[in-house]
């Protein structure tokens, strides 16, 4: 029963480039509905699957009262598997194609308001090294709306970090007599450090965007701007905190260290996030991945383009990124209801 099941795990990970928690994931679900296929359904042979046999899987699954969620999840798998079984020519046929998932509720996002981001940055004070890095952690998750294992792999190497400036840009300053002047970037840049126009050169690049190298799902590199107030911070910490960290242990190449010097796990984090939300008195069910839906919900609030907050999360399917419109419109619905004079009965004019 279970002969090709090395063989289309290979496939995820070798050809899917999956990640390893799919990884498990698929593996685990194809195990159980194969024990389900043997065990329950008696068949001796996956030639014998027909789509009565699947469908008595997910009828078990759906008694089990698993969340919906799972239930696709493993619908999805089943059918991983049979797709797999029909390429590869080891079956004729696929008894799992007319085999539907079961509707989901979305599920709005939990997010932070601006003001209560601030809060939390406002409670960590920043007396100490582990302070610090805390600091930093809520600052990356919200300001780059990174995954928290996304986090965890940052790698100090960073070969976009720096930001730039078109030579050819004009650098506007203000001259002896408060006069505004333009010069050209390349000619400020070779100017003596307390030249005006060398001071506004190096001002203009403090204050841009750098660009973080982040690897993502299944493996897959993205860049993404990290904002210059954030990019200093970062920049203060790897020079300041890391280095402290890293005396205990200088092999590992995180970013985001430990007391002892090794990298950080998304257990770890998870902790880091729950002390200092307790601390800050917010009373909301977050996560690290909270400050990611907060990082699109802001975006698209302020009037982002969809496009641009799909490549930022990461997202393969732009449908992922829609959600956040959703919650966009519900915000602007509690806005309305709530100045607006004619949004219920009892504010209204007559």
């Amino acid at each position: 029963m279970e002969t090709h099941l090395d063989e289309y795990l290979m496939m995820l990970k070798v050809e899917m480039n999956a990640a390893n928690k799919t990884y498990k994931a698929y593996k685990s679900d194809i195990i159980r509905y194969l024990d389900f296929i043997k065990n329950i359904e008696g068949l001796k042979s996956i030639s014998k699957i027909r789509q009565e046999n699947i469908r008595g899987f997910v009828r078990l699954l759906s008694e089990l009262c698993l969340a919906p969620s799972s239930i696709a999840r493993m619908i999805s798998s089943v059918r991983s598997y049979h797709q797999f079984l029909s390429k590869e020519k080891i079956l004729n046929n696929n008894p799992s194609l007319s085999i539907f998932t079961p509707k989901q509720k979305k599920k709005l996002p939990i997010i932070l308001s601006p003001e209560e981001i601030n809060k939390l940055f406002e409670t960590i004070p920043k007396d100490s090294i582990l302070n610090h890095r805390d600091h930093l952690i809520i600052e990356i998750l919200y300001s780059c709306g990174l995954r928290v294992t996304e986090l965890c792999d940052l790698e100090i190497t960073q070969p976009y970090f720096k930001p730039t400036i078109n030579l050819d840009e004009d650098i506007s300053f203000l001259d002896k007599n408060s006069k505004m002047i333009n010069i050209k970037a390349s000619d400020a840049k070779l100017l003596l450090s307390d030249d005006p126009a060398r001071i506004a050169f190096e001002n203009e690049l403090n204050n841009r965007p750098g660009l973080l190298k982040v690897q993502g799902k299944g493996n897959k590199e993205r860049i993404v701007p990290i904002g210059s107030k954030a990019r200093r911070k970062l920049e203060s910490y790897i020079n300041t905190s890391r280095k402290k960290l890293i005396e205990k242990n200088e092999k590992h190449s995180a970013i985001f260290l430990s007391r002892n010097g090794n990298p950080l796990t998304r257990a770890m984090i998870n902790k880091i996030i729950n002390k200092w939300v307790t601390i800050s008195g917010i009373h909301k069910k977050i996560t690290p991945h909270t400050f990611r839906h907060s990082f699109a919900t802001h975006l698209i609030e302020g009037g982002a383009d969809i496009r641009f907050v799909q490549h930022m999360l990461g997202h393969s399917d732009i449908s992922t990124t829609q959600i956040y419109t959703h919650l966009d419109k519900s915000t602007l619905k509690e806005e309305y209801k709530e100045f607006h004079p004619r949004a219920n009965y009892k504010n209204s004019i007559v």
